[in-house]
């Protein structure tokens, strides 16, 4: 009976591992789009018109005026906020007026393409609900700077990051730009304006998925707009090469709905 009990002990944690809640690394890597580590940009830490400083207890690449009453926060990828499209993007929202803010959610330690340490391995310090709890003295910094609308933008990883704060009132409005590991329950929770910019090509998110958001939404009378753009695949928005000219343009139209959404609702009173 003793050896029984030892052989059933390793199927017993992996059932319990397994059964994991969402944000955590089971349920995380287990849910990933087939795409969702490819194209890994080359990071710099230089990159950017802006400047790299401590907010709320993390190092962030911010850009725009200082001094702006409205910000927004852009939370990356696993591959982390040295990306220069990433950069690029916050540029944008910044010249549109926002203070726009990229945290280092990984602390130095974003993920690493084509080495011998897994997404799982790498998930386990770097879940969603860390870097939900994480989001939340970057948001407390900000206000106690005097900026009174936040809104926030997250792509893959950092869409399910946004999720989770678009279920609070920390935020005015949010969008998910393909994200990963976001549930029809999740979006049963969402409080704010919220747009889901999809990838057609994206097992992550699926059209039906997104048909089911749509109806939540609806029904709960929570301000949406959920867009596919054709012929993209998941992570196209940041991570797009920049010699495909369809993703270079469907990732600029994808930037642009990200502004409108986000200066439709977050400069709203501000």
């Amino acid at each position: 009976m003793a050896q029984i009990a030892q052989l059933l002990i390793p199927f017993l944690l992996l059932s319990i591992f397994l059964s994991l809640p969402l944000g955590h690394v089971a349920e995380e890597a287990g849910s990933l789009s087939r795409h969702c580590l490819e194209n890994p940009p080359t990071l710099n830490s230089s990159y950017g018109a802006g400047s790299v400083k401590e907010i709320g207890g993390l190092k962030a690449y911010v850009s725009g005026p200082y001094h702006s009453k409205r910000a927004v926060i852009l939370v990356s990828d696993v591959y982390g906020y040295e990306a220069p499209h990433l950069r690029k993007i916050a540029d944008k929202v910044a010249r549109s007026g926002f203070y726009a803010v990229v945290p280092d959610f990984f602390f130095g330690d974003p993920y690493v393409a084509n080495t011998s340490r897994t997404i799982p391995d790498w998930l386990k310090t770097h879940g969603t609900d860390k870097g939900f709890e994480d989001a939340k003295p970057v948001i407390a910094a900000l206000k106690q700077k005097g900026i009174h609308a936040i809104g926030a933008a997250g792509f893959c990883w950092g869409g399910n990051v946004v999720t989770k704060l678009a279920k609070t009132n920390l935020i005015k409005a949010a969008v998910l730009l393909h994200p990963s590991w976001v549930t029809v329950d999740d979006i049963k929770a969402v409080k704010v304006p919220i747009a889901i910019l999809a990838a057609e090509l994206d097992n992550g998110t699926p059209a039906k998925q997104l048909e089911e958001f749509k109806s939540v939404l609806s029904q709960d009378k929570v301000k949406n707009f959920i867009k596919i753009y054709p012929k993209v695949k998941h992570g196209w928005t940041v991570r797009y090469n920049d010699t495909d000219t369809t993703a270079v343009k469907a990732a600029n139209e994808a930037h642009k709905d990200l502004l409108s959404w986000l200066s439709k609702y977050v400069k709203k009173r501000y």
